[in-house]
């Protein structure tokens, strides 16, 4: 062999050793991350239907003892009969493999079992692979019970969140029905923002605008820019202690005029977590009159003169005077109406006053006096007073320390009114969230135990009557058996109406949002139905559309509840001939919407059943219930469940 040749075969050796090299790097690095992945990984032979490849994470997940183990599996060994949707395993298994050999890639959740028996939810993906002439398909699993757990948690806790706020809601009607003629202005405010959620009318009046006006505005529109600074002030104390006032400060009327006003109130926690400021409001245009003129009268009168009445009759407020050097007290007409006693049995001294005080409010109201007397602080005291015949009002004081010209206190001059009204609104608020509260737990506690209670012990009941079912029995005993289990069934699907009902009822029934197959849940249908078709000898004919696409987001359980409610009223009440559904492509509401007409040659209904047909606890007539039995749910729940989800039923 010439010496050429042999360089080109020895060079052409060498690089097909490099590349074999190379391959068998790539098929090795592969294998391990096949082997190492910590998701479940196998290959099916289709022509075999049998697995031919998988890693420890498969047979782990499976509960295989071994890997060799696993490869004698096929994968019908790991599912069950059904899936929860109803459809054979085998079937469905099979459905997916050809759209994975036709369509793609294919991803879908999965029930598969252990071989303890134990089943588990599994998030599964199919890929064709095409190998010569061999055609396997690539299965990648990961358990997804951790998921569904949490997935189920949180439903369960939007669902205590949705009872909750029924029954506030239920609540704030009452609150607002019962305030809403209150003789001082209450309002409820955004805390983030100001805005009004709700005001009654005595707010509505005093400030110029209607209700609606009002809850399209927030409290800044209504406060003059000058008292930005003490309205932070005030929900810093809102912030920090949980309630502000009792606060002075100025409205701006509709018509542009300022007026004062006098707010206390304290900071909720709404059912949404939002904070809410619950505030009540008096107008004190007649009261700041008076104040600003016992004010005046005090810098431009004598001693005669500061004593005369500054209050009347229409707001109710008393005037006084105690002299520091005498310790003299001296009431007006209106004071003694206050405080419930006769100008007789007065006896001038401040101690008449400390007597009339509520022992578990004096020492405050005391000290707060002594604190303006000694230039501490302002007298601005709320305190209650016991009458002789034991009544107790609530009083609001204010007073001015008069001083002498070295600046020294000589004289209190002050005013007393009666906000008992107001006292007793907030009290109102307060009791009405805690009913709320209380409300929302027992309905929470209830619809929780008669699902446990009543559901668990009935799925047993029929659990073992389902398991008599393939006992060798006599023929008086099968009829009692079948007997038996269709009343399990019917009362348990009662249960099921009257507990779905009540979640519709309270708005606590959530709508999943998942993609599905409306041709799936028509087939599911009929399965389920097959048998007391085939037992009236009825036609079940289904019709689709040429333009239908399936393919559609919604809740596939709900949606067939719906279709199955409607076809098996069908044919329940169709004794000849047969029930058509058909399905038709439409718009609805400038979208894709899918048309569902289910027609039936039954008894059919006079125009008096069907203006009653989806109302509940309804049937045609009483003659209707002794014959085909029900509660009268099936088509209100229908009905309501087709309007949750923006539809119509008719």
């Amino acid at each position: 062999m010439p010496e050429r040749s042999y360089n080109f075969l020895e060079d052409e050796n060498k690089r097909l050793k490099l590349e074999l090299e190379q391959i068998t790097f790539e098929r090795d690095k592969y294998k391990m991350l096949f082997d190492a992945s910590a998701d479940a990984l196998s290959i099916i032979d289709l022509n075999s239907g049998k697995f031919v490849e998988c890693n420890q994470a498969a047979v782990e997940m499976h509960g295989i003892a071994s890997k060799a183990d696993f490869l004698t599996l096929i994968p019908s060994d790991l599912s069950p009969l059904f899936q929860p949707c109803g459809r054979p395993s085998e079937d469905m298994g099979k459905a997916y493999l050809e759209k994975a050999l036709h369509d793609g890639a294919q991803l879908f959740q999965w029930t598969h079992t252990r071989l303890d028996g134990s089943i588990f939810p599994c998030l599964v993906s199919l890929t064709a692979i095409h190998f010569n002439e061999t055609c396997l398909v690539l299965v990648i699993g990961r358990d997804i019970t951790a998921l569904i757990e949490t997935q189920d948690k949180l439903s369960a806790a939007l669902t205590e969140i949705k009872r909750y706020e029924h029954a506030y809601l239920k609540e704030k009607q009452k609150f607002e029905t019962f305030v809403d003629l209150a003789p001082v202005g209450i309002a409820i405010n955004a805390f983030d923002n100001g805005a009004f959620n709700y005001v009654n009318r005595e707010f509505s009046r005093f400030t110029g605008y209607n209700v609606d006006e009002l809850n399209e505005m927030d409290y800044w529109e209504l406060t003059p820019q000058s008292y930005q600074a003490q309205e932070q002030e005030q929900l810093n104390l809102l912030s920090d202690t949980g309630r502000y006032g009792p606060y002075k400060k100025e409205y701006t009327h509709k018509n542009g005029h300022t007026y004062p006003v006098l707010l206390s109130g304290i900071k909720i926690t709404d059912e949404h977590g939002n904070n809410v400021i619950w505030s009540v409001v008096q107008d004190i245009s007649q009261q700041k009159t008076i104040e600003d003129q016992l004010i005046e009268a005090k810098k431009q009168a004598d001693a005669s003169n500061r004593t005369m009445q500054l209050a009347n009759d229409s707001a109710g407020i008393g005037v006084w005077e105690w002299d520091l050097t005498t310790n003299a007290l001296v009431w007006d007409d209106w004071m003694y109406k206050l405080y419930g006693i006769s100008a007789k049995t007065f006896t001038g001294a401040f101690e008449a006053w400390t007597n009339s005080v509520h022992p578990d409010d004096i020492e405050g109201a005391k000290a707060e006096l002594e604190s303006a007397v000694a230039g501490l602080g302002e007298y601005n005291p709320e305190f209650r007073v016991v009458h002789p015949d034991g009544c107790v009002r609530t009083l609001k004081a204010s007073a001015e320390i008069l001083k002498d010209e070295c600046g020294q206190p000589i004289k209190v001059v002050g005013v007393n009114y009666d906000v008992t009204e107001k006292v007793i609104a907030m009290n109102t608020l307060a009791k009405a969230k805690l009913a709320a509260e209380n409300a929302a737990k027992a309905k929470s506690d209830f619809l929780a135990n008669m699902s446990h209670e009543i559901r668990t012990p009935m799925n047993a009941i029929l659990g073992g009557l389902q398991l008599l079912q393939s006992a060798q029995l006599e023929d008086n005993l099968r009829i009692i058996l079948d007997n038996a289990t269709y009343s399990a069934q019917s009362l348990l699907t009662i249960i099921n109406d009257i507990l779905d009902y009540s979640k519709i009822e309270s708005n606590k029934l959530e709508l999943e949002q998942a993609p599905f197959s409306l041709v799936d849940v028509v087939d599911s249908v009929k399965y389920d139905l097959d048998a007391q078709i085939s037992n009236k000898g009825l036609d079940f004919v289904v019709t689709i559309d040429e333009r239908f696409v399936d393919g559609w987001v919604g809740d596939f359980v709900r949606v067939k509840q719906i279709l199955l409610n409607l076809v098996s009223n069908a044919v329940k009440f169709t004794h000849n001939g047969h029930v058509e559904l058909t399905i038709d492509y439409t718009r609805y509401h400038d979208q894709q919407a899918v048309c569902i007409n289910v027609i039936d040659s039954g008894i059919g209904m006079n125009e008096e059943a069907q203006q009653k047909i989806f109302e509940r606890f309804s049937q045609a007539d009483t003659s209707t219930t002794r014959q085909y039995g029900g509660t009268g749910l099936g088509m209100s729940i229908t009905s309501n469940l087709v309007a949750l989800m923006g539809a119509i039923l008719s």
